[in-house]
C-alpha cells in the first residue's frame, strides 16, 4: 500500500508544477497621462493588471501633472516614458527559445512594443524575469533603418557663436570655434552621421575613443568629429566629456527621430 501511495504522488508531481503559484509582478510606469499622447499605452497597462489581478500592480507615475508626478519623475534620474518592472526598466527573460533582453523606455514603438511588455509580465509572473545590463540589450537589438533629417546651422550659447549639427529640428551637437572653421566642422559631423544613416544601425555604434590631439566620435567605426582641447576649454569640459557630450546628444535625437 505505501509503495502504491508513494507512485500516485509521483504521478501528481506535473499538476502540482503546473498549478505553482505565481509570483507578484510590480509594473511602475512613469508616463505622460495628462497629455492623452501615450492613451494605448496606459489601456494597455490598465488592461495588463486586471487580466492579472492580484499577481499585478500597477502604479503610474504621471509626469505630465506638473506636480507631485512630475517632481518624482524627475528624482527618478529618468528622462523619458520609463516603465520599471519589479524595480527594472532593462529586463531579460526567456521567450520562443530565446533570451530577450528590453528596454521599457521611450514610448512603444522604439525600443519595445505592447507584446514585449506582455511577454515579460508573463515571465516575471513564472518567476523568470531578470534586470539586464545596457549592454544585454543593446546586443539583443537589432540593427533599425532611422529616417531621419540632419542638418547644420549657427547659434549662440552662453555668448559663444557656436556651429550646431540637428536631428529633424532637434539640437544634437554644439561645436565651438571661429563662425567659418565652426561651419565646416558641424558639415563634416553632419556628412558623416548622413552616410552612416544610409543603412540600417545600431546605436551602440556610436562611440568615442581617445586619439592624438583630443577625442573622436565615430559613427560605425568612422570619425565623426574630433574634441580638442580648445573644444573642452570652451566648454568648460575635458575634450572627453565633449566627445561624449555629442554621442549622447545625437542618440537622443534619434530616439526622437525614430518616434516621429
Amino acid at each position: 500500500m505505501a509503495s502504491r501511495a508513494w507512485v500516485s504522488a509521483l504521478a501528481l508531481l506535473p499538476a502540482l508544477a503546473w498549478a505553482a503559484p505565481q509570483q507578484q509582478v510590480a509594473i511602475r510606469a512613469y508616463i505622460n497621462v495628462s497629455s492623452g499622447c501615450q492613451a494605448e499605452t496606459v489601456d494597455f497597462l490598465n488592461a495588463l493588471k486586471a487580466k492579472h489581478r492580484p499577481h499585478v500592480s500597477l502604479e503610474m507615475v504621471d509626469f505630465g501633472d506638473r506636480g507631485k508626478g512630475l517632481k518624482r519623475w524627475q528624482q527618478s534620474g529618468h528622462r523619458c516614458l520609463t516603465i520599471e518592472l519589479n524595480g527594472s526598466a532593462l529586463v531579460k527573460f526567456p521567450y520562443a527559445s530565446k533570451t530577450h533582453a528590453v528596454a521599457f523606455q521611450m514610448p512603444v514603438g522604439f525600443n519595445w512594443t505592447h507584446a514585449d511588455l506582455e511577454h515579460a509580465v508573463q515571465a516575471g509572473l513564472q518567476g523568470q524575469l531578470r534586470p539586464a545590463t545596457a549592454a544585454e540589450v543593446e546586443a539583443a537589438a537589432p540593427p533599425r533603418q532611422i529616417r531621419a533629417t540632419v542638418t547644420t546651422g549657427a547659434t549662440t550659447v552662453n555668448g559663444r557663436r557656436c556651429g550646431v549639427v540637428a536631428i529633424n529640428g532637434n539640437i544634437a551637437m554644439y561645436i565651438p570655434g571661429a563662425p567659418t572653421a565652426a561651419a565646416k566642422r558641424a558639415q563634416a559631423a553632419a556628412a558623416a552621421l548622413k552616410s552612416w544613416l544610409a543603412k540600417p544601425v545600431k546605436m551602440s555604434q556610436l562611440t568615442t575613443q581617445p586619439v592624438t590631439g583630443g577625442w573622436k566620435f565615430l559613427a560605425g567605426g568612422k570619425g565623426v568629429i574630433t574634441a580638442t582641447a580648445a573644444d573642452g576649454k570652451a566648454f568648460g569640459q575635458s575634450a572627453q566629456a565633449v566627445a561624449a557630450k555629442w554621442a549622447s546628444g545625437v542618440k537622443y535625437a534619434l530616439a526622437r527621430a525614430n518616434m516621429q
